[in-house]
Protein backbone atom coordinates (compact mmCIF):
# COMPACT_ATOMS: atom_id res chain seq x y z
CA UNK A 1 0.00 0.00 0.00
CA UNK A 2 1.47 3.05 -1.16
CA UNK A 3 1.51 6.57 0.51
CA UNK A 4 -1.53 8.49 -0.87
CA UNK A 5 -0.53 11.73 -2.37
CA UNK A 6 -3.99 13.34 -2.48
CA UNK A 7 -4.91 16.29 -0.36
CA UNK A 8 -2.36 18.20 1.70
CA UNK A 9 0.51 16.53 2.22
CA UNK A 10 1.19 15.07 5.85
CA UNK A 11 4.08 16.19 7.34
CA UNK A 12 4.61 12.47 8.32
CA UNK A 13 2.96 9.16 7.52
CA UNK A 14 4.01 5.70 7.85
CA UNK A 15 2.47 2.45 7.39
CA UNK A 16 -0.11 0.84 11.01
CA UNK A 17 -1.60 -1.25 12.01
CA UNK A 18 -5.37 -2.40 11.61
CA UNK A 19 -7.50 -4.24 14.39
CA UNK A 20 -10.45 -6.67 13.31
CA UNK A 21 -12.23 -7.94 16.23
CA UNK A 22 -15.60 -10.34 15.63
CA UNK A 23 -16.28 -13.07 18.02
CA UNK A 24 -16.43 -15.80 14.71
CA UNK A 25 -12.82 -17.45 14.28
CA UNK A 26 -13.24 -18.26 10.70
CA UNK A 27 -14.19 -15.12 10.02
CA UNK A 28 -11.05 -13.61 11.61
CA UNK A 29 -8.84 -16.18 9.68
CA UNK A 30 -10.78 -15.38 6.12
CA UNK A 31 -10.80 -11.55 5.96
CA UNK A 32 -6.79 -10.60 6.44
CA UNK A 33 -6.03 -13.25 3.23
CA UNK A 34 -8.99 -11.34 0.83
CA UNK A 35 -7.35 -7.70 1.76
CA UNK A 36 -4.12 -5.98 -0.08
CA UNK A 37 -1.07 -8.61 2.31
CA UNK A 38 0.64 -4.75 2.46
CA UNK A 39 -1.81 -3.77 4.91
CA UNK A 40 -1.46 -5.29 8.49
CA UNK A 41 -4.29 -6.99 10.33
CA UNK A 42 -4.27 -7.77 13.93
CA UNK A 43 -7.16 -9.95 14.92
CA UNK A 44 -9.18 -10.47 17.92
CA UNK A 45 -12.27 -12.59 19.42
CA UNK A 46 -12.35 -10.78 22.48
CA UNK A 47 -13.14 -7.07 22.15
CA UNK A 48 -12.70 -7.12 25.78
CA UNK A 49 -8.79 -8.22 25.31
CA UNK A 50 -8.79 -5.70 22.07
CA UNK A 51 -10.07 -2.60 24.18
CA UNK A 52 -7.32 -3.84 26.64
CA UNK A 53 -4.54 -3.98 24.37
CA UNK A 54 -5.25 -0.34 22.85
CA UNK A 55 -5.95 1.09 25.66
CA UNK A 56 -2.46 -0.24 26.97
CA UNK A 57 -0.38 0.08 24.36
CA UNK A 58 -1.74 -0.31 21.13
CA UNK A 59 -1.84 3.52 20.49
CA UNK A 60 1.48 4.39 20.71
CA UNK A 61 2.67 8.36 20.92
CA UNK A 62 4.68 8.16 17.87
CA UNK A 63 2.78 10.97 15.75
CA UNK A 64 3.18 14.27 17.90
CA UNK A 65 4.84 12.47 21.19
CA UNK A 66 8.16 14.09 21.76
CA UNK A 67 8.31 16.85 19.59
CA UNK A 68 6.24 19.92 21.52
CA UNK A 69 8.12 21.55 24.07
CA UNK A 70 6.44 24.20 26.24
CA UNK A 71 8.95 26.78 28.07
CA UNK A 72 8.73 27.06 31.55
CA UNK A 73 9.22 31.08 31.41
CA UNK A 74 5.58 32.01 30.39
CA UNK A 75 5.17 35.59 28.62
CA UNK A 76 1.73 36.09 31.03
CA UNK A 77 -0.26 33.95 33.89
CA UNK A 78 -2.50 32.93 31.01
CA UNK A 79 -0.27 31.63 28.23
CA UNK A 80 2.40 29.57 27.59
CA UNK A 81 4.97 29.62 24.63
CA UNK A 82 5.35 26.10 22.70
CA UNK A 83 8.37 24.67 20.24
CA UNK A 84 8.00 22.71 18.03
CA UNK A 85 11.08 20.33 17.80
CA UNK A 86 11.10 20.08 13.74
CA UNK A 87 13.92 17.70 13.37
CA UNK A 88 13.13 14.74 15.72
CA UNK A 89 10.49 13.93 13.09
CA UNK A 90 11.84 12.32 10.86
CA UNK A 91 13.34 10.39 13.84
CA UNK A 92 10.10 8.10 13.78
CA UNK A 93 12.22 6.25 11.26
CA UNK A 94 14.39 4.68 13.82
CA UNK A 95 11.38 3.39 15.90
CA UNK A 96 11.42 -0.54 14.54
CA UNK A 97 7.81 -0.59 15.81
CA UNK A 98 6.02 2.22 14.03
CA UNK A 99 4.41 -0.08 12.24
CA UNK A 100 2.69 -1.54 14.95
CA UNK A 101 0.76 1.93 15.73
CA UNK A 102 -3.20 1.15 15.23
CA UNK A 103 -4.94 3.73 12.92
CA UNK A 104 -8.13 1.69 12.23
CA UNK A 105 -10.66 -0.56 14.08
CA UNK A 106 -13.09 -3.45 12.29
CA UNK A 107 -15.61 -4.07 14.64
CA UNK A 108 -18.47 -6.75 14.23
CA UNK A 109 -21.90 -5.39 16.16
CA UNK A 110 -23.49 -8.35 16.84
CA UNK A 111 -20.78 -9.83 19.56
CA UNK A 112 -21.98 -11.64 22.83
CA UNK A 113 -19.33 -10.14 24.91
CA UNK A 114 -19.60 -6.39 23.91
CA UNK A 115 -21.41 -4.93 20.76
CA UNK A 116 -19.74 -2.91 18.15
CA UNK A 117 -21.06 0.15 18.68
CA UNK A 118 -20.30 -0.28 22.76
CA UNK A 119 -16.66 -1.38 21.73
CA UNK A 120 -16.27 1.83 19.34
CA UNK A 121 -17.76 4.49 22.35
CA UNK A 122 -14.90 3.14 24.81
CA UNK A 123 -11.58 3.60 22.13
CA UNK A 124 -9.33 5.44 23.80
CA UNK A 125 -7.82 7.15 20.80
CA UNK A 126 -9.98 9.65 19.07
CA UNK A 127 -8.00 9.53 15.92
CA UNK A 128 -8.69 5.75 15.60
CA UNK A 129 -10.93 4.93 12.51
CA UNK A 130 -13.81 2.90 13.33
CA UNK A 131 -15.99 0.77 10.99
CA UNK A 132 -18.72 -1.28 11.97
CA UNK A 133 -19.38 -4.77 10.50
CA UNK A 134 -23.12 -5.25 10.84
CA UNK A 135 -26.02 -7.68 9.65
CA UNK A 136 -29.06 -6.60 7.48
CA UNK A 137 -31.08 -5.87 11.45
CA UNK A 138 -28.74 -3.77 12.19
CA UNK A 139 -29.17 -1.01 9.45
CA UNK A 140 -31.03 1.60 11.60
CA UNK A 141 -28.39 1.36 14.62
CA UNK A 142 -25.30 1.52 12.07
CA UNK A 143 -26.73 5.00 10.64
CA UNK A 144 -27.71 6.15 13.88
CA UNK A 145 -23.67 5.74 15.17
CA UNK A 146 -22.78 7.00 11.84
CA UNK A 147 -25.03 10.11 12.74
CA UNK A 148 -23.78 11.11 15.78
CA UNK A 149 -20.00 10.32 15.22
CA UNK A 150 -19.46 6.79 16.94
CA UNK A 151 -18.47 5.17 13.63
CA UNK A 152 -17.21 6.51 10.77
CA UNK A 153 -18.37 3.76 8.00
CA UNK A 154 -20.75 0.75 8.27
CA UNK A 155 -20.59 -2.30 6.09
CA UNK A 156 -22.49 -5.07 5.97
CA UNK A 157 -21.32 -8.82 6.09
CA UNK A 158 -23.60 -9.81 3.74
CA UNK A 159 -22.43 -7.16 0.70
CA UNK A 160 -20.91 -9.31 -2.34
CA UNK A 161 -19.05 -5.96 -2.37
CA UNK A 162 -17.76 -6.30 1.50
CA UNK A 163 -14.29 -6.84 1.18
CA UNK A 164 -13.86 -4.08 -1.33
CA UNK A 165 -15.50 -1.61 0.66
CA UNK A 166 -13.76 -2.76 3.39
CA UNK A 167 -10.14 -2.60 1.79
CA UNK A 168 -11.15 1.39 0.51
CA UNK A 169 -12.29 2.63 4.30
CA UNK A 170 -9.22 1.00 5.69
CA UNK A 171 -6.72 3.28 2.98
CA UNK A 172 -8.81 6.24 3.59
CA UNK A 173 -9.16 6.02 7.67
CA UNK A 174 -5.65 5.24 7.84
CA UNK A 175 -4.69 8.46 5.41
CA UNK A 176 -7.09 10.39 7.66
CA UNK A 177 -5.68 8.98 11.13
CA UNK A 178 -2.38 10.95 9.80
CA UNK A 179 -4.66 14.14 9.13
CA UNK A 180 -5.70 13.76 12.44
CA UNK A 181 -2.94 13.27 14.71
CA UNK A 182 -0.29 16.14 12.64
CA UNK A 183 -3.08 18.95 12.60
CA UNK A 184 -1.07 20.80 14.51
CA UNK A 185 2.03 20.06 13.15
CA UNK A 186 0.52 20.83 9.57
CA UNK A 187 -0.97 23.80 11.13
CA UNK A 188 3.01 24.88 12.31
CA UNK A 189 5.04 24.30 9.93
CA UNK A 190 2.43 25.83 7.04
CA UNK A 191 3.48 29.39 8.92
CA UNK A 192 7.50 28.81 7.82
CA UNK A 193 9.64 27.13 5.40
CA UNK A 194 6.85 23.96 4.94
CA UNK A 195 4.34 26.55 3.13
CA UNK A 196 4.87 23.53 0.09
CA UNK A 197 2.78 21.10 2.42
CA UNK A 198 -0.11 22.81 1.60
CA UNK A 199 0.56 24.03 -1.89
CA UNK A 200 -1.51 22.63 -4.67
CA UNK A 201 1.24 23.29 -7.33
CA UNK A 202 3.72 20.98 -4.84
CA UNK A 203 1.07 18.46 -4.26
CA UNK A 204 1.07 17.60 -8.18
CA UNK A 205 5.12 17.02 -7.51
CA UNK A 206 5.25 14.87 -5.06
CA UNK A 207 2.02 12.99 -7.36
CA UNK A 208 4.88 12.53 -9.72
CA UNK A 209 7.35 11.25 -7.24
CA UNK A 210 5.17 8.88 -5.61
CA UNK A 211 4.09 7.61 -9.14
CA UNK A 212 7.46 6.40 -10.17
CA UNK A 213 9.33 5.79 -6.39
CA UNK A 214 6.15 4.79 -4.39
CA UNK A 215 7.08 5.31 -0.71
CA UNK A 216 5.11 3.98 2.21
CA UNK A 217 6.75 6.39 4.69
CA UNK A 218 7.21 10.29 4.48
CA UNK A 219 8.72 12.40 6.85
CA UNK A 220 9.53 16.54 6.91
CA UNK A 221 13.32 17.46 7.64
CA UNK A 222 14.79 20.98 8.18
CA UNK A 223 17.97 21.94 7.16
CA UNK A 224 18.07 21.51 4.66
CA UNK A 225 14.11 21.50 3.56
CA UNK A 226 12.19 18.39 2.38
CA UNK A 227 10.68 14.96 2.97
CA UNK A 228 12.09 11.86 3.35
CA UNK A 229 10.48 9.14 1.52
CA UNK A 230 10.95 5.26 2.40
CA UNK A 231 9.93 2.20 -0.11
CA UNK A 232 8.49 -0.63 1.31
CA UNK A 233 11.82 -2.32 1.09
CA UNK A 234 13.61 0.71 3.13
CA UNK A 235 15.28 2.58 0.23
CA UNK A 236 15.35 6.38 0.29
CA UNK A 237 15.09 9.22 -1.54
CA UNK A 238 15.11 12.52 -0.24
CA UNK A 239 12.75 15.58 -2.25
CA UNK A 240 15.25 18.41 -1.81
CA UNK A 241 13.16 21.96 -1.38
CA UNK A 242 14.14 25.08 -1.68
CA UNK A 243 12.80 28.66 -2.20
CA UNK A 244 14.65 31.84 -3.57
CA UNK A 245 14.89 32.56 0.37
CA UNK A 246 16.93 29.91 0.53
CA UNK A 247 18.88 30.14 -2.48
CA UNK A 248 19.69 33.33 -1.73
CA UNK A 249 21.09 32.52 1.58
CA UNK A 250 23.30 29.30 0.56
CA UNK A 251 24.90 31.84 -1.99
CA UNK A 252 25.38 34.31 0.71
CA UNK A 253 27.10 31.54 3.44
CA UNK A 254 29.31 29.97 0.29
CA UNK A 255 30.45 32.99 -1.15
CA UNK A 256 31.42 34.42 2.49
CA UNK A 257 33.18 30.89 2.91
CA UNK A 258 34.83 31.21 -0.49
CA UNK A 259 33.28 28.33 -2.59
CA UNK A 260 33.83 27.86 -5.78
CA UNK A 261 32.53 29.90 -8.72
CA UNK A 262 30.53 27.42 -10.26
CA UNK A 263 29.16 26.92 -7.34
CA UNK A 264 27.96 30.56 -6.72
CA UNK A 265 26.63 30.28 -10.21
CA UNK A 266 25.05 27.60 -9.81
CA UNK A 267 22.69 28.51 -6.63
CA UNK A 268 22.35 32.51 -7.77
CA UNK A 269 20.80 31.22 -11.30
CA UNK A 270 18.87 28.55 -9.14
CA UNK A 271 19.84 25.94 -11.64
CA UNK A 272 21.21 23.66 -9.19
CA UNK A 273 20.70 22.52 -5.55
CA UNK A 274 23.08 22.54 -2.87
CA UNK A 275 23.28 18.54 -0.88
CA UNK A 276 26.23 19.23 0.86
CA UNK A 277 27.26 16.50 3.70
CA UNK A 278 26.73 19.37 6.97
CA UNK A 279 25.06 19.16 9.59
CA UNK A 280 23.05 21.90 8.76
CA UNK A 281 23.13 21.62 4.91
CA UNK A 282 25.17 24.52 4.01
CA UNK A 283 28.26 25.01 2.45
CA UNK A 284 31.62 24.40 4.66
CA UNK A 285 35.33 24.46 4.36
CA UNK A 286 35.99 20.99 4.53
CA UNK A 287 34.06 19.69 1.39
CA UNK A 288 35.77 18.42 -1.10
CA UNK A 289 34.78 18.21 -4.85
CA UNK A 290 31.36 21.14 -4.06
CA UNK A 291 30.63 20.68 -7.58
CA UNK A 292 29.19 17.22 -7.02
CA UNK A 293 27.13 18.17 -4.41
CA UNK A 294 24.92 20.46 -6.58
CA UNK A 295 21.80 18.69 -8.12
CA UNK A 296 19.52 20.43 -11.15
CA UNK A 297 17.00 22.01 -9.84
CA UNK A 298 13.38 21.45 -11.01
CA UNK A 299 11.30 24.69 -10.97
CA UNK A 300 7.52 24.95 -10.29
CA UNK A 301 5.53 28.09 -9.48
CA UNK A 302 2.88 27.80 -6.48
CA UNK A 303 2.21 30.23 -3.82
CA UNK A 304 5.86 31.46 -4.54
CA UNK A 305 8.84 29.79 -6.42
CA UNK A 306 9.75 26.30 -5.10
CA UNK A 307 13.00 24.63 -6.43
CA UNK A 308 13.29 20.92 -5.83
CA UNK A 309 15.84 17.86 -6.85
CA UNK A 310 14.78 14.31 -5.59
CA UNK A 311 18.02 12.91 -4.52
CA UNK A 312 19.35 9.25 -4.13
CA UNK A 313 21.93 9.96 -2.01
CA UNK A 314 20.69 9.53 1.58
CA UNK A 315 23.57 8.02 3.47
CA UNK A 316 23.17 10.63 6.15
CA UNK A 317 19.99 9.11 7.09
CA UNK A 318 21.94 5.89 7.90
CA UNK A 319 18.69 4.21 6.70
CA UNK A 320 20.61 0.88 6.43
CA UNK A 321 19.90 0.54 10.23
CA UNK A 322 16.42 0.99 9.61
CA UNK A 323 13.69 -1.96 9.66
CA UNK A 324 11.81 -1.55 6.61
CA UNK A 325 8.00 -2.16 5.92
CA UNK A 326 8.12 -5.57 4.43
CA UNK A 327 10.42 -7.14 6.78
CA UNK A 328 8.36 -5.65 9.90
CA UNK A 329 5.80 -7.39 8.20
CA UNK A 330 7.36 -11.10 7.28
CA UNK A 331 8.42 -10.37 11.23
CA UNK A 332 5.13 -10.51 12.43
CA UNK A 333 3.97 -13.15 9.91
CA UNK A 334 6.60 -15.36 11.33
CA UNK A 335 5.30 -14.78 14.93
CA UNK A 336 1.61 -15.83 14.14
CA UNK A 337 3.11 -19.14 12.52
CA UNK A 338 4.80 -19.86 15.80
CA UNK A 339 2.56 -18.57 18.27
CA UNK A 340 -0.17 -21.07 19.52
CA UNK A 341 -1.25 -19.08 21.95
CA UNK A 342 -5.30 -17.76 21.53
CA UNK A 343 -5.68 -15.01 18.90
CA UNK A 344 -6.78 -12.68 21.50
CA UNK A 345 -3.75 -12.92 23.90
Amino acid sequence: MTMNSQGDIQPFHFPTTTVLVDDHEEYLDVVPLLLDPMVRVRTFSSPRSALATLGNNGSRPVPGGGWLYRWKDRPSETQELVALDIDSIHRVVYDPERFAEISVVVVDQAMPEMDGITFCKRLPNPHIGKILLTGRADDATAIDAFNSGVIDRFIRKNDPLAIEKLQVAITELQHRYFDRASAFVAETLALGNFRFLRDPAFREVLQSVTATFQPVECYVHCNPTGLLLVDAWGIGRFLLVQTDEDLRTHYEIAADLGAPDAVLEALRSCESLPWFNSRDGFYHKGVERPEDHMYPATAVSGEQWYYYALIDEVERFRLQHVKSYRTWLREQDLSLSADSRPRFT
